[in-house]
């Protein structure tokens, strides 16, 4: 199905089922009112009553072929009155009938001129279609293109060929007069893309969409090949979105520069009191004022009649501040204190110039602000003198705290001076045991003397005391024992197994069922050596009873998958028996390889 635009205009086609649609965007495809169906190509049923009327024409008007001999003299291309990229309708029916050429729209004009001379009258089947050149350049486009696709019909074919023949004698005679006058290759290229411009291609708009529009503008066909075409058609529309804006932005430039030239010519009725409505009234006729947008027109409008608004209030404002700054030093000349009233100082001050220079309802702020500076100033000097006596205080503070600080300061470096000394002799005693004590099971009396006769002193240390000695010598034993248990617990775990135990010795003995046959197993690993003696069955056993409570976990959890299934057993007593036959047997096997271990 085709693409369903809104249509303007629908055509019956005579007998057949067929409908000619018009689009909104002036496209023309064929509508089907029986099957549904819609094609860009001339169905072979419209073809057909399109032939069979143009042949009734034809015979009916035999003018037309003198008129085309005609048109060919006068130096345009020849022209059929069967022409198949008229008759064939579709969308390039469509594109030729709207398209701009001179050439061609003269050509159908001197036709119907000559046509109605005659007394015939024209309708829309006899309308010609475009020069052979063109229309050889549109069917050329296709080809290539792909655009349009569609069997013709061999009578159609031929009328094209026919054309295209003509059409390509009538260029050659004009290519070899015209030799001298042809346009370079850089206008063909210009005139191509101010084709592009003027036809109204968008931006990234698409080659099929646009070629309708384009293919029978002369300046198309100065292009000579497709992939030349196509390939400044792709530059244009890539380029067109940033040279819309550029020209955007250059217009709208201008637009600002001339009613920025308007604001100049206009200067002398602007000022600091001129606002956007009244500006308007007296030039709004200006075509610079209409070629700017009102926000625009504000924006530069303010840009000039702010800065006159800051400096005419800037000019009242010194103006006022001199008359306060002048009333304020009479003030002052007069000798009035933070405890003066108005209702009796202002009648000694009317003579005064700076007294008149002030307006009415200014002058009793003024005073009333003059009085709030006087106590300020009095409040300011108190404030002042107290905060002297109070930094004073504080320096005497910080003086007492500096002399605390700096007690704590030198006791904190002792202490970590202390604690480092303390540190290094402890790291050096623990690498005088790390160097002397092998044996875990060592005492603490046996172990000192050796310690003593170390030849750097590192037992003696004056930061360490007796019970600190003893301390980390226990701390040390303890760290070793737990190290060469954990060892010897690695070592069980790798050598004692419950795949181990299958394996018996002759005397019907297991590594799990005697110590003996275990060490015999341990020995030759030096973690088993360097466990102390009287604990090594100790952990063997306990590593013995962990397998084992881990075999009969196991040996439960089968026996009561077992009994679960058994429990859910068919009540078919013969599956029941055998079932529970089977049952019984695994589980005898089981408790076997059980006591077995035990």
């Amino acid at each position: 199905m085709m693409p369903g635009p809104h249509f303007e205009q629908r055509e019956k086609l005579g007998s057949t089922d067929w409908v000619s649609v018009t689009t909104n965007d002036g496209k023309k495809y064929y509508y089907n009112t029986k099957t549904k169906s819609s094609s860009w190509q001339i169905p072979t049923e419209v073809t057909e009553l399109r032939k069979k009327q143009d042949g009734d024409i034809l015979k009916e008007q035999p003018m037309s072929v003198p008129n085309t001999n005609i048109l060919t003299e006068k130096g345009s291309a020849p022209f059929s009155l069967s022409t198949p990229a008229v008759n064939t309708g579709g969308r390039d029916a469509t594109a030729l009938r709207t398209s701009g050429l001179q050439g061609s729209s003269s050509a159908l004009d001197m036709i119907k001129k000559k046509l109605q001379d005659s007394g015939d009258p024209v309708t829309s089947a006899q309308v010609p279609g475009p020069s052979g050149a063109v229309a050889s350049d549109l069917n050329g486009s296709r080809a290539v293109e792909g655009g349009v696709k569609g069997p013709q019909s061999d009578n159609n074919k031929d009328k094209l060929k026919n054309v295209n023949i003509d059409g390509n004698l009538s260029d050659s005679s004009s290519d070899s007069e015209d030799a001298d006058s042809r346009p370079t290759k850089e206008e063909c290229i210009i005139q191509f893309k101010e084709m592009l411009k003027e036809r109204g291609v968008a931006p990234f708009s698409k080659w099929e969409k646009e070629l309708p529009k384009i293919v029978f503008d002369p300046r198309f066909k100065a292009i000579p090949n497709y992939s030349a075409r196509r390939t400044l058609f792709e530059h244009y529309v890539r380029t067109r979105a940033e040279e819309e804006r550029k020209e955007k932005r250059a217009a709208q430039k201008a637009a600002i520069e001339g009613f920025k030239q308007l604001l100049e010519e206009a200067n002398e009725d602007i000022d600091h009191t001129t606002d956007y409505h009244t500006f308007r009234k007296k030039w709004s006729n200006d075509p610079r004022f209409e070629a700017l947008d009102r926000k625009e027109r504000e924006i530069v409008l303010n840009e000039r009649v702010i800065p006159l608004k800051r400096a005419a209030e800037e000019k009242s404002q010194a103006i006022h501040a001199a008359a306060a700054f002048g009333f304020k030093s009479m003030l002052r000349d007069r000798d009035i204190t933070p405890t003066s009233r108005w209702s009796k100082v202002k009648d000694s001050l009317r003579n005064d110039p700076r007294y008149t220079s002030v307006k009415h309802e200014n002058r009793e702020v003024l005073f009333n602000e003059y009085i709030s500076e006087l106590k300020s100033v009095k409040e300011e000097a108190e404030r002042v003198a107290k905060a002297k006596r109070e930094e004073e205080d504080k320096l005497k503070e910080r003086e007492r705290a500096m002399r605390k600080r700096k007690e704590r300061e030198e006791q904190e470096v002792e202490r970590v001076r202390s604690k480092a000394r303390r540190k290094e002799a402890v790291e050096s005693y623990q690498a005088l045991l790390v160097e002397t004590i092998k044996d875990p099971q060592v005492s603490w009396a046996e172990s000192k003397s050796k310690l003593e006769k170390d030849p750097q002193d590192r037992a003696s240390n004056p930061c360490l005391d007796q019970s600190d000695l003893e301390k980390l010598f226990r701390e040390y034993v303890k760290i070793l024992h737990e190290r060469f248990a954990h060892e010897f617990r690695a070592l069980l775990s790798e050598a004692i197994t419950a795949e181990a135990a299958v394996q018996e010795t002759e005397d019907g003995k297991t590594i799990l069922t005697s110590w003996s046959t275990a060490k015999r197993l341990l020995k030759a690993d030096p973690r088993f050596t360097r466990m102390p003696r009287k604990e090594r069955e100790s952990l063997w056993r306990r590593h013995v009873e962990e397998i084992q409570r881990r075999q009969k976990k196991a040996f439960d959890q089968e026996e009561k998958k077992h009994t679960e299934a058994r429990s859910r057993a068919p009540v078919d007593s013969g599956n029941y028996l055998a079932g529970s036959k089977r049952s019984h047997d695994r589980r005898e096997l089981i408790s076997t390889r059980y006591h077995n271990l035990n």
